[in-house]
């Protein structure tokens, strides 16, 4: 009776981790749904990276206890099904031939990964869980951050069209105005001739070495009188700034949004790291308190070796 009560224990323990992983995941998935909607990917603000953080440091644990109590190499397979499949969903919005590349592809590399994190474990003859589950976690952590950074692309493809002048023109408005406007004292009323890139030049010489730079070397101005100089001077300047920052971002407009991708992957590729140091500080502790509540066993399995000898 002992045997089929342990092998429905292990089964029961086995059941639990998977569920977990997959409930997991889940969350995971849908705070980074949350995060590629709301397009604010360089503002990680705490209602992002702290539950992400949380989430990932659970299913590394997670995974760890999965890959390192499989037995059967066939066994691997299952939690990179799981991840293909959720992963699939995550990706289904953005175009099936997308979601199927980007699920299947990530979920493939994490498999192989296990297979040579099970390797390293079945050959070695002491537990080092930081060092023969490397390969995987690493491998996991990649494919969620390759996962969400595809979903990030496919979600910014509409980032070609955004007006790069407007936002870079934001930045140079309130120096064009405070240069306009100290010009403008200095003016004799009625005469706004005086008025010019070179008189910019002398008041304030870093902002006409950016505004030669842009090929920008005279005001096109024609004011009827002196009322709303500074404004429209600098509104002409500014749209003069605007055609030209177009003109140069034109030719790379189709690199913004694998641009933007990539940027998205390092960020949460750093957020990973961290993770992965926090479960190596704490993968000793957690294995005595497994131990101690008996969810784990340490098995010792005598083994023999051939040695070729002359």
């Amino acid at each position: 009776m002992n045997i089929p009560e342990k092998g429905s224990v292990v089964f029961v323990k086995k059941s639990i981790l998977y569920g977990l992983f997959t409930v997991f995941l889940i969350l995971l998935f849908l705070t980074a749904d949350k995060f590629v909607r709301n397009q604010k990917y360089f503002k990680l603000t705490n209602d992002f990276s702290t539950p992400y953080l949380l989430i990932l440091l659970v299913l590394l644990i997670n995974s760890v206890l999965i890959s390192q109590t499989t037995k059967e190499k066939r066994e691997t397979v299952i939690t990179p099904i799981i991840f293909l499949f959720l992963s699939f969903i995550f990706l289904m919005k953005y175009g099936f031939v997308e979601s199927i590349l980007g699920s299947l592809l990530t979920s493939t590399y994490w498999y192989f990964q296990l297979l040579r994190s099970k390797s390293l474990s079945d050959n070695s003859l002491k537990i080092n869980i930081k060092h023969n589950s490397r390969p995987g976690l690493k491998a996991l952590l990649l494919s969620i951050s390759a996962v969400i950074s595809f979903a990030v692309m496919l979600n910014s493809k509409d980032i070609e069209s955004i007006d790069v002048a407007e936002w870079a023109t934001k930045f140079a408005e309130k120096p064009i105005e405070d240069a306009i406007k100290s010009e403008e004292e200095k003016m004799i009323p009625g005469d706004i001739d005086s008025l010019n890139i070179q008189s910019i030049k002398n008041s304030n010489p870093q902002l006409f070495s950016v505004l030669n730079s842009f090929g920008i070397n005279e005001i096109p101005v024609n004011i009827p009188n002196s009322e709303g100089i500074t404004k429209n001077v600098t509104d002409t300047i500014k749209n003069s700034v605007s055609d030209q920052i177009n003109k140069l971002v034109e030719p790379y407009r189709k690199y913004f949004a694998p641009t933007l991708a990539i940027l998205v992957f390092g960020t949460l590729q750093i957020y990973g790291s961290l993770v992965y140091f926090i479960y190596t500080a704490i993968s000793k502790t957690l294995l005595h308190l497994l131990k101690k509540t008996k969810f784990i066993q340490i098995q010792k399995i005598p083994t023999e070796q051939e040695k070729i000898t002359l």
